[in-house]
């Protein structure tokens, strides 16, 4: 696979989305019983936390959903989304920035209540250069898709530039792929770690999600697996034949199913230990 074949299975995506911030540090001289303890713990709180959670929840689904169905990319703030999974991505992130914009037009419409609330429960510490006019521009929800290739030949610059340039682009590249693969082996190893532990034992308390995030991924994969991972894909259709058909209610109720299904994903997780010897598991942190 050349440095064009990985970046032709996909397409990278600017995504951001930022949220009015609430809380500002306050002098130590400042007599913190005076003020209400919902507005006041280490910081001051410009509002109440509350009137945010909805804004907030929508900003924290999106993320959850867009990362799951990317691979990072080295440079801060872009993701690769791949062709597969674009359209399914993109009709999804319409969807929630719908919501985010609902939420944040309900948020103006009330903002002039919380500030007065505000004023009430801070007191002293209330300043109304805290509250901008314009709200609404310390919002945002916005997703790119972006072009990124090889430096082109034409341009204007030297060739000692443009030297140094398609090796930093060559660089870029090879970082992604290494990143791709650390990043899916990690994800599946650990998924499967919690699945092993959550159902060995005489535990039976657990949720659907423990189950049901691991045939997410499973749905996912090889729309993810841009770098052709053999291995890793051997372990995952090894975990989706396990998983293939399985009850979560039975696996709550019949101890011997349970432990039977716990038992075969040990397996994987000796098969995923083994593939890792050579390659550190690494925690991988999306910009």
């Amino acid at each position: 696979m050349t440095d064009d074949d990985i970046l032709k299975r996909g397409c990278l995506v600017y995504f951001t989305c930022s949220i009015w911030g609430i809380t500002k540090k306050v002098g130590g001289d400042i007599l913190k019983p005076e003020v209400d303890p919902e507005y006041m713990d280490s910081n001051k709180k410009k509002i109440n936390r509350k009137y945010l959670e909805p804004i907030s929840k929508v900003r924290n689904m999106a993320r959850t959903f867009i990362y799951k169905k990317s691979l990072p990319f080295k440079i801060p703030g872009i993701i690769f989304i791949p062709r597969d999974m674009i359209n399914t991505v993109d009709e999804q992130m319409q969807s929630y920035q719908r919501e985010f914009d609902a939420g944040v037009a309900t948020f103006e419409n009330n903002y002039h209540r919380y500030v007065e609330e505000a004023r009430e429960k801070l007191g002293k510490l209330f300043n109304p250069l805290d509250y901008p006019t314009n709200i609404v521009k310390y919002f945002s929800f916005r997703w790119e898709f972006i072009h990124f290739s090889a430096p082109d030949e034409t341009q204007i610059i030297s060739n000692e530039i443009l030297q140094r340039e398609q090796q930093k682009y060559q660089q870029t590249i090879e970082e992604f792929r290494e990143t791709a693969i650390t990043t899916l082996r990690t994800t599946f190893v650990e998924m499967v770690n919690h699945v092993v532990e959550r159902l060995s034992g005489e535990r039976k308390i657990f949720k659907d999600s423990l189950i049901g995030n691991i045939r997410e991924f499973i749905n996912d994969f090889n729309a993810l697996n841009i770098t052709d991972d053999d291995a890793l894909a051997a372990a995952v259709e090894k975990c989706h034949r396990i998983l293939d058909g399985a009850s979560v209610d039975v696996m709550r109720n019949n101890d011997m199913f349970r432990h039977e299904i716990a038992n075969k994903m040990s397996e994987v997780r000796s098969q995923l230990g083994a593939m890792m010897v050579s390659r550190p598991l690494r925690k991988i942190r999306v910009a």
